[in-house]
């Protein structure tokens, strides 16, 4: 045989080899290993329908594999077929050179358990030690493959512990050309990504260079009705809501890029959309809900921790804001902690590097929100609160978190049925600053009463609040933070109740403050005019005698610690100065005010009207020289003026008063329940007249207090329990003047540091004592007024005698004139006698009486007119004449001679037996103290100032008089009623 046919014998019988061991014995031999070393290896039941490898196209084919789950009958994962060409050009370049690689129908089978663990967590075990022990690997094969297409993948994802299931259909992978060599590193690789995923679309495109040293990648991301919803469960931290609907739009591109010498660059931008989202929390209460939201992604640079928006839109929103009874709001519980770990298993990461970390930044170029709504419920507050922002509208340019930067704003809403407000201006945030024209109208007090319900008793019924200026606020650094608000604020329709009452406590329809400049930091006010319009307030006296005003203000609460710390002395040295307050008040005005006072710890009660309360008061300043002006006026019960004038600095620092009060011409019968009370007495007529003037300085008080009442009548008695004792209508009788008029000025002076000290309770004292005075001295009460003292209440007899001094006969005068301004007040005349002196001095006087008729007879005989015997005179040279005739006249027994005749004796002895033969008895005392009221009497009556039936001879109780010091019982004394 020749050399070229046994060649070609050789050739042919290679070929016939070839072919039988490629087409016959090759696929056989394959299936037969593969299936061994995988079942082996993966401990699962591995199957393969058939497998084609052609040697003349380098084709190999896989159909029908089938993975067994290694716990169950399922099919772990399957494809219908493997399609791969190699190129013989793979044996020159010692490379793996795939023409193209087809993977059609892959399926896979995925189980969560409960436990957490999947159906194939072997496998990764497995992985995972094989993968430590091929540590000290060579050199990455190189391949160049060409043309990979998966099609018509899906997968099941059944999840045992959240009790779902997942699934992915029409799975499709393209990748048109990828290696590892180095002449094709810097060729991108263009992957493409579609699917379906719980019947949402999802695509993934891209291009990137996986083995250059750039690792330069970029893909584009398109997915249409993401159910996020689903996927929440698989977030690695533990969730307090519940998503219940809500899709999302996707479309964006990542980039990546890794350059040597250069920090990496991870980059993400696009388009997100959401829509109809709605969130409730863990309670199933609704949390949030969204109609839509887009918001345009212009950049999120991953590695340099900075995000900037284009765009963020937010259409008709609705957030469910709650605070608990704890403190507790919901947005801010969404993510609760876990529980702390134990130590043993806690793994502490080292600290990130300070130049590895950079500062987070954010740019956000337009925010907006349309129509939004917030709903904010407040459970803490013993009563609930509910507020409701409804036509929220925001919108926001040029947001940064750069130093410096400023934003422009504009936000509005309207609040509960009639509040609206509304802000412009600008916005930064490093540092903080706010440059804001604010506007609000209409917001009701009404809805916020639960949060000052514990601190004062009143149920708020209506009032509103509006405000319209500029809110400043700047982040000064170590200086903290200030702020500036300029405008006017004006409350209107303001009404409120006593909660222990349920009736009207304060309203009023306008009360505006503006123009304001107030500051913090420094803290200042001031403050161009308050006015308040058309208000009323009660002042009550309840049946416990507290006021009204005196329980508005809930009791502090305080704890025990504060309690502590409360009552702790400051050390030496610790006590600071503190500037005055930087506050001014430019002017105060009141119009249309209605004051009702109410005292019902009275009974039967009483009520009064303050009414037509106007005024002002200007120049209101702590300052030390700085005093304001008052002018305030009103009418009591309609038709009674009263005003208060003068100039006052009321801060404490700086006291100043000098106010002067005045009102005239009050009806006082209205005042009978006090006057029942106090007085026993009901009050059938008068009226009262109040001119005070207080004024402070340096912490003393100089008051000076007139009160005049015209007329002051008492009607009927009144039982009364805390009813005076003292003789109520003495005193006003006393004090009255012949015009029916009292007149009381009442100085007090004190230091109203004094805790004791008390202008009113002065003043009452001073009253007390008045009464007091007239019961117990009333004629030193009156001599305070018209001189005399206790002197006029008396008048002193020589012993024997009836007859009038001079002294008695002025002091009788001075009591007329008494008796004469004060018109109202009666007088009792009381005679008495001293049983022994008076007895002897009227047997004198009766003795001296006959010696003056002796003389009287001669005078008659004489010619001389006839007078009366007490107004004869005997001198001393006729005395024992006309003694000598009135004893011969006497006819007891006289002493005799021995011839029986009448003896001759000196003066003497015939006064003696005169006065020893004078009979007085005690009815000739009686007619003597009798005698000596009627002088009394008579005399008074003679001035004609005083009319007869206001002068009463009183018969006593007996002749001698109650003992008064040095004064003689031979007396009158006097009584007034």
């Amino acid at each position: 045989m020749t050399r070229p046919k046994t060649i070609l014998l050789w050739v042919i019988g290679f070929f016939v080899v070839f072919t039988v061991v490629g087409l016959f014995v090759v696929p056989p031999l394959l299936k037969s290993v593969i299936l061994s070393n995988l079942s082996d290896k993966l401990d699962r039941e591995v199957s393969i329908r058939q497998i084609k490898v052609n040697p003349y196209t380098l084709t190999v084919t896989i159909k029908g594999f089938a993975l067994k789950d290694r716990e169950t009958e399922d099919t772990f994962f399957s494809f219908d077929e493997l399609f791969a060409r190699l190129k013989a050009i793979s044996i020159f370049k010692r490379a793996i050179i795939v023409g193209d690689a087809k993977l059609k129908g892959p399926h896979g089978h995925v189980v969560r358990n409960e436990d957490g663990s999947y159906n194939f967590s072997d496998l990764l075990a497995m992985a995972e030690s094989g993968k430590s022990k091929s540590a000290e690997s060579s050199k990455p094969i190189q391949f160049s493959i060409n043309n990979i297409i998966v099609s018509d993948g899906s997968l099941d994802f059944i999840d045992l512990s959240k009790n779902t299931f997942h699934e992915v259909e029409g799975l499709t992978l393209k990748i048109p050309f990828i290696s590892n060599m180095r002449y094709y590193v810097d060729t991108y690789v263009e992957p493409s990504f579609s699917a379906l995923i719980n019947g949402d679309a999802y695509s993934i495109k891209g291009k990137a260079k996986p083995f250059a040293e750039s690792r330069e990648s970029e893909f584009t991301i398109d997915i249409k009705d993401f159910d996020f919803a689903r996927y929440l469960p698989y977030l690695p931290l533990k969730i307090d809501f519940r998503v219940l609907s809500g899709t999302i739009d996707l479309t964006g591109k990542v980039t990546f890029a890794q350059h040597k010498d250069k920090p990496p660059s991870l980059i993400a931008g696009g388009d997100i959309r959401f829509r109809n989202i709605d969130v409730v929390d863990g309670k199933k209460a609704p949390l949030v809900k969204l109609s839509s939201a887009e918001i345009n992604l212009t950049s999120y640079e991953v590695y340099a921790n900075s995000i900037r928006v284009a765009k963020a839109d937010f259409q008709s929103p609705e957030v469910a804001v709650r605070r608990s009874r704890k403190g507790t709001i919901n947005l801010l519980s969404l993510f609760p902690e876990e529980k702390a770990v134990a130590k043993k298993t806690q793994v502490k990461k080292p600290p990130a590097k300070a130049e590895d970390t950079k500062p987070f930044t954010l740019a956000i170029d337009a925010l907006q929100v349309v129509e939004g709504k917030v709903l904010f419920t407040d459970l803490e507050p013993p009563d609930p609160v509910k507020l409701q922002a409804q036509r929220l509208n925001i919108q926001v340019k040029n947001v940064s978190l750069e130093k410096n930067s400023k934003a422009t704003m504009q936000l509005s809403f309207a609040l509960g049925k009639r509040g609206v407000f509304s802000t412009k201006g600008t916005l930064g945030i490093n540092p903080l600053s706010l440059d804001l024209a604010l506007d609000a109208k209409g917001i009701a007090i009404k809805d916020l009463q639960p949060y000052f319900t514990e601190q004062i008793r009143l149920y708020v019924v209506g009032g509103n609040v509006s405000a319209s200026g500029n809110l400043a606020v700047q982040d000064r650094g170590g200086k903290g933070l200030t702020a500036r608000y300029t405008g006017k604020v004006l409350v209107t329709n303001f009404s409120s109740l006593d909660k222990n009452t349920t009736e009207d406590f304060a309203k009023w329809k306008t009360l505006a403050l503006g123009p304001l400049d107030i500051g913090y930091n420094p803290t200042y006010a001031h403050i161009k005019g308050v006015a308040l319009s058309d208000f009323y307030s009660a002042v009550v006296i309840n049946p416990d005698g507290t006021l009204s005003f005196s329980q508005i203000q809930e009791p502090a609460r305080e704890s025990h610690e504060a309690t502590v710390q409360g009552t702790k002395a400051p050390a030496p040295g610790e006590a600071k100065t503190e500037p005055p307050l930087d506050i001014e008040i430019e002017k105060v005005t009141l119009q249309g005010g209605t004051i009702q006072f109410t005292d019902r710890l009275i009974k039967p009660s009483y009520s009064a009207v303050l009414t037509e309360i106007g005024g002002r008061v200007t120049g209101l300043s702590p300052r030390k020289n700085r005093r304001a002006d008052v002018e305030l006026r009103g009418k009591l019960d309609n038709h009674v003026p009263l005003e208060i004038t003068g100039k006052i600095n009321p801060w404490r620092e700086n006291l100043y008063v000098d106010l002067a009060m005045k009102f005239k011409d009050l009806e006082l019968s209205p005042l009978t329940p006090y006057s029942g009370k106090y007085t026993g007495y009901s009050l059938e007529k008068g009226k009262l007249s109040f001119d005070v003037r207080y004024l402070i300085v340096d912490r003393k008080l100089d008051a000076k207090n007139m009160i005049f009442f015209d007329q002051l009548t008492l009607g009927d008695r009144v039982e009364s329990p805390d009813a005076t004792k003292l003789p109520v209508r003495l005193a006003i009788a006393l004090l009255k003047d012949r015009h029916g008029q009292i007149k009381l000025d009442i100085p007090v002076t004190g230091y109203i540091d004094d805790p004791k000290f008390s202008v009113w309770k002065i003043i009452w004292k001073i009253i007390g004592n008045l009464l007091t005075k007239a019961a117990t001295s009333p004629f030193a009460l009156l001599g305070s007024v018209f001189g005399g003292g206790e002197e006029l209440s008396y008048l002193e007899f020589d012993y024997g005698r009836a007859t009038l001094d001079e002294g008695n006969i002025k002091k009788l005068d001075t009591l007329t004139n008494v008796l004469e301004q004060k018109p109202s007040i009666k007088l009792d005349i009381e005679g008495h006698a001293d049983l022994e002196r008076d007895r002897e001095g009227l047997k004198n006087y009766l003795v001296n009486r006959k010696i003056k008729t002796q003389k009287l007879k001669d005078m008659v005989k004489k010619g001389s007119p006839s007078v009366p015997v007490d107004e004869v005179t005997v001198e001393p040279a006729e005395y024992e004449k006309y003694l000598k005739r009135a004893y011969d006249a006497e006819k007891f027994p006289k002493p005799r001679n021995i011839i029986g005749l009448a003896k001759s004796l000196p003066a003497g002895e015939m006064e003696k037996l005169m006065l020893t033969n004078t009979v007085v008895n005690d009815n000739d005392m009686r007619t003597l103290a009798h005698q000596r009221a009627t002088n009394a009497k008579e005399l008074i009556l003679k001035s004609e100032k005083v009319t007869p039936d206001r002068v009463f001879i009183v018969e006593p109780k007996s002749l001698a008089p109650e003992k008064k010091g040095d004064i003689k019982d031979s007396r009158v004394d006097f009584r007034l009623k």
